[in-house]
């Protein structure tokens, strides 16, 4: 099968982009490992169930028309329950293998140009009890919420430094479920520091009253939303029983020694998000380390036009920015390819792209403002490990372990190095989760920059196959 485009993501920067590659009159293909488009920010319920007003609030509705219009395009071939394993270039620069694996085995994808578009998932967070059953991030609770109207718990803790929780806890408590309390690392200051700029507000205004209007509906059904405290053990025998939370003092030093527990069984940790750059590395797209605004980000041009030659980028995979700024990447990454590939000339693309590339320029303005706000701070970080605590949960390497394999071998100063020894990195996840942290105390051990340390190298599966699928390929 052979296609002008191949766009890796049916989120919002690929819904955009697939529209904007066929105004262009281009052949678009879009994958991804969902069932249907519309990405995590749209998740939206199987077939076999109906959900009363799915998603209603007002800041979804331009996400929501995106998604009607990318759903009525006949002309886009959609792939889903399918996942890139692998992109393949001979070094000619108009033919991309796309390796995919679905439900029908694994099947490749010739491609003019390929545009990745993988969005992010929660940062993990290391602290005492982490790996417990119950403990959860919360976009991982909000997935079953938004989509089925599930309650997967019984009584549910927020703990971080991201507004996204106030939201959860919201749809939690509209779902029927209960909530013990939201807990926020910054000050209340901090928090309200946004509504000091009346632009900012008028501007995001939708933004704003949804997060309002969950806080409204939060104190209403009576809970508590703390202020400068943070997590710092999570309690249970084999399953989460409560976890115990701590102040932070002004210095931004964790009070340890005045602790309270609190009783859940459902503990939601919401401290940001990363980038999903598995499959740009694994491309050999160059990235670069922002620990704010996702860990390893790509590096692309005016045109989304990543590093290497015909493999664009956008959405979170350039920086943790939001639905709205991934979906105008998206539209200029696909004007960029079009321009590239001569269906259309470069005059008409910068016509078409003036308007996003003012938006785009608006909304990164707040999303800047907001990551700065809701970072919670390298030093926070930093207390809240222990050596007992897993870096790596898939091989079970403990912190402790981890800097004594470092103290044991100087000469260990790369992530890739690291691994070979520690095995921190050969799980299932292939690093996924726990290269941030690998990364992060790399760096700050041997006093150079992440970039210095650089990331795991990630190779063919990019996505996990199954063994009986590599058997029947020739």
């Amino acid at each position: 099968m052979k296609t002008d485009l191949a766009i890796i993501g049916a989120g919002p920067a690929g819904m955009a982009a697939a529209l904007a590659g066929q105004e262009c009159g281009l052949h678009v293909t879009v994958i991804d490992e969902q069932a249907k488009p519309g990405g995590q920010i749209l998740r939206q319920p199987p077939k076999q169930f109906t959900v009363t007003g799915w998603l209603e609030d007002r800041v979804y509705r331009e996400a929501k028309t995106l998604l009607n219009q990318a759903s009525e395009k006949s002309a886009i071939i959609w792939q889903f329950h399918s996942a890139v394993s692998a992109i393949v270039s001979p070094g000619v620069h108009d033919n991309f293998t796309l390796i995919i694996a679905g439900q029908n085995g694994i099947r490749e994808l010739l491609a003019k140009r390929v545009l990745i578009t993988p969005g992010c998932f929660d940062m993990p967070v290391l602290f005492p009890g982490c790996n417990l059953p119950g403990v959860m991030a919360s976009g991982g609770i909000q997935a079953f919420v938004k989509c089925q109207q599930l309650v997967p718990g019984e009584r549910f803790l927020f703990v971080g430094s991201h507004p996204l929780q106030l939201i959860v806890a919201d749809q939690i408590v509209k779902a029927g479920g209960k909530v013990a309390g939201v807990i926020f690392a910054q000050s209340r200051s901090r928090m309200l520091a946004l509504l000091k700029s009346p632009f900012t507000v008028l501007r995001n205004f939708d933004k704003f009253a949804q997060v309002g209007a969950a806080i409204g509906r939060l104190y209403k059904a009576g809970v508590p939303i703390t202020f400068n405290q943070t997590i710092v053990r999570a309690n249970g025998e084999d399953i989460l029983q409560s976890a115990t939370v701590a102040p932070i003092a002004n210095d931004g030093l964790i009070q340890k020694t005045s602790t309270s527990d609190i009783k859940c069984d459902r503990l939601g940790i919401c401290f940001g998000f990363l980038a999903a750059t598995e499959l740009a590395w694994q491309a050999g797209v160059e990235c670069i380390w922002d620990a704010k605004r996702g860990g390893w980000i790509t590096i692309h041009d005016e045109w989304m036009r990543s590093t290497v030659p015909g493999i664009s980028v956008a959405g979170e995979i350039t920086a943790i920015a939001g639905a709205d700024v991934a979906a105008l990447e998206g539209q200029i990454a696909a004007y960029g390819c079009a321009s590239s590939l001569g269906s259309v000339s470069l005059q008409q693309v910068e016509k078409l792209s003036v308007l996003p590339r003012l938006k785009v320029k608006r909304l990164r303005r707040f999303a800047r403002i907001l990551t700065e706000l809701s970072w919670p701070g390298a030093s926070l970080l930093d207390q809240l490990e222990s050596d007992s605590v897993n870096l790596c949960k898939c091989e079970e390497v403990t912190i402790g372990s981890f800097f004594r394999m470092m103290q044991l071998n100087p000469h260990i100063t790369t992530a890739n190095s690291a691994k070979l020894l520690s095995r921190a990195g050969m799980g299932l996840c292939q690093g996924r989760y726990c290269q941030y942290s690998v990364t992060r105390l790399m760096a700050r051990q041997l006093g150079v920059s992440e970039n210095k340390i650089g990331a795991f190298t990630s190779r063919f599966p990019a996505k996990a196959i199954a063994i009986h699928d590599l058997l029947k390929c020739e």
